[in-house]
């Protein structure tokens, strides 16, 4: 298992680098304007239509009842089931695709009511082209799910990877030419590959996938019965979007500024939160699926432990270098000093929230592994309201920064709601997570904060360029990095010891 952490950290880490990359290359080539706001809004409302559709309960669903399946029925049944998922997964998201082209000017006048005709215009346009990729996400999505219950995980790990060397390759040779729509197009491709890359591999476990429209299937059925509650409960980040691209549209350049600090602050969270939960999650729902309860108890309580570990150091060097970095990766081109300025304030509220979302991933996965999605559901339902009712307040005391901080405590909120009532609903499997160790984390990580933030004061009056913010990211987040990991072994950390031991060995 560790091999297989080791590589897909390494995919994952690359993938979101060069997922930076071309984010960074949309507001050089575009600036922080029209273009920029118009595909921002586009390429997003396909993808939050159908991940509140179906988006974010694709693999979900499949993983836990392919693997019950697989285990009462044999793998044949399972391939049957495979067959009538995919098919009905590509029938919704063509049906998703027509309805999302024909009302494409009533989605963006919902989307962002306050742009002006032109940017309207523009936006409505770029979504007709880009909502075709949801086919493939759907199909991508789907095979994910199974090549994870296979137990192949690299290949899931470099999909995105894939799609995000396309649309580099587009800006660095067509860009130019073919400006923001040939990008729109670009989009398409690229999805397309995230699906095409992962067919060898299914083939080579012996799928063969043949259309299939038996859906009143019992366990397709049983899959949608789980998927009902459990879209609900990944509704979170989908409204969240909806809500602040509709305050932020109202300010020019804010969809902007917005779009690209969240897609900083989830890229880095999903660095972890991704290879955790999808290392975790197969083999949590087939231990469940297979009754083994002490294996169970076991890869939940390390999932936990695991991600408070590596995402609380994370969020502390973010909030404290957010300057550096915004400077790094969107301060070129088209994009002006102030521009840069107000995504790295974001980026400060937004890593508020860092480890309440990640660990929520742990949580909500845990969740749907027990086949139990009425929970994460309702808790979902009451973090969506905190969150909405928290960004109409704080935007009209701090525009577009209330938006970022509403966000946080949201994920937040939706955290410890599950937190509490996982221990309550399944107190075997919550038992003994390991408080002290996560207190230790905690500890580590504020003395982390404070080193970080002495270097930071010291070196950034006297580094004031790309290559001296270079300089002063490496340094100092270097720095907060080894102080925590010093910590974390003067503290006495057992998972750091057992860590050691293993690497020893």
């Amino acid at each position: 298992m560790l091999s297989v952490a080791v590589f897909m950290v390494a995919a994952t880490l690359l993938s979101k680098v060069l997922g930076l990359a071309r984010d960074s290359l949309l507001t050089a080539y575009f600036g922080a304007g029209m273009e920029s706001d118009a595909f921002l809004t586009a390429s997003t409302l396909p993808t939050t239509l159908f991940d509140v559709v179906i988006g974010g309960v694709i693999s979900a669903t499949f993983i836990p009842v392919f693997n019950d399946i697989k285990a009462r029925s044999g793998k044949d049944e399972a391939m049957s089931f495979v067959n009538k998922f995919v098919t009905l997964i590509v029938c919704i998201t063509i049906l998703i695709s027509i309805i999302g082209i024909i009302f494409r000017t009533q989605l963006v006048a919902f989307m962002a009511p306050e742009y002006g005709a032109d940017k309207q215009t523009l936006a409505a346009n770029l979504t007709a082209i880009m909502f075709p990729m949801i086919i493939f996400t759907g199909l991508a999505f789907s095979f994910v799910g199974l090549l994870q219950s296979f137990g192949e995980y690299n290949i899931p790990s470099v999909i995105s990877l894939v799609s995000n060397v396309a649309i580099i390759a587009y800006y660095l040779t067509l860009g130019k030419k073919f400006g923001i729509y040939g990008l729109a197009v670009t989009m398409i491709i690229a999805w397309s590959l995230q699906f095409l890359i992962e067919v060898p591999w299914i083939k080579k476990f012996g799928v063969k996938y043949r259309p299939d429209f038996r859906f009143a299937d019992k366990s397709l059925l049983q899959a949608v019965k789980l998927a009902g509650p459990m879209l609900i409960a990944t509704w979170v980040q989908p409204l969240y979007t909806i809500v602040n691209q509709r305050l932020a549209s109202n300010i020019p350049s804010a969809v902007t500024y917005i779009q690209q600090s969240s897609r900083l602050y989830l890229i880095i969270t999903g660095v972890v939160s991704f290879v955790v939960t999808n290392l975790i999650f197969p083999k949590l729902a087939q231990a469940i699926a297979d009754k083994r309860k002490e294996d169970a108890k076991n890869l939940f309580s390390t999932s936990v432990r695991v991600m408070f570990m590596l995402i609380l150091p994370l969020m502390a060097i973010f909030m404290i270098l957010s300057e550096p970095f915004a400077d790094i990766i969107y301060g070129h081109g088209a994009m002006k000093p102030g521009d840069v300025d107000a995504i790295a304030v974001l980026l400060k509220f937004y890593s508020v929230g860092m480890a309440g979302l990640a660990v929520n991933e742990v949580l909500s996965k845990t969740f749907f592994s027990l086949q139990n999605s009425r929970i994460p559901m309702i808790t979902s339902v009451i973090s969506m309201v905190v969150n909405v009712a928290l960004a109409y307040v704080l935007f009209n005391v701090m525009q577009v920064n209330g938006l970022a901080l509403a966000t946080a405590i949201g994920s937040i909120t939706n955290a410890v709601l599950n937190a509490v009532l996982l221990k309550k609903k399944y107190p075997s499997l919550a038992k003994d997570i390991g408080a002290s160790e996560i207190l230790k984390f905690i500890a580590s990580a504020a003395v982390a904060a404070a080193v970080t933030l002495s270097v930071y004061v010291i070196l950034s009056l006297r580094l004031d360029s790309l290559t001296g913010n270079i300089i002063l990211a490496l340094s100092c987040g270097g720095t907060g990095v080894i102080a925590y990991a010093l910590m974390l072994i003067a503290t006495g950390s057992k998972d750091i010891k057992k860590l050691l031991v293993r690497k020893k060995g």
